[in-house]
């Protein structure tokens, strides 16, 4: 299990009291899983990129060994 860091945050009131009936009497893991969704968003433009650059490794690759390997 990984380290956890407790830490306080502000938020409207509106939201607070959505995230809490959402969370099924655990807020913490609801707010972590909203955060791990964001980390994805935010990581989406330098995957792209990544996938973009790699697309002739991946023809090259294919051509090695006869398949697809996408």
């Amino acid at each position: 299990m990984s380290t956890r860091t407790r830490t306080t945050v502000t938020l409207p009131d509106d939201l607070l009291a959505h995230a809490r009936a959402a969370s099924g009497g655990n807020l913490s893991a609801y707010i972590e899983h909203a955060l791990r969704a964001q980390q994805l968003r935010d990581a989406a433009p330098a995957v792209r990129a990544w996938r973009e650059r790699a697309a002739d490794d991946t023809e090259e690759l294919s051509d090695i060994f006869g398949q697809d390997v996408a």
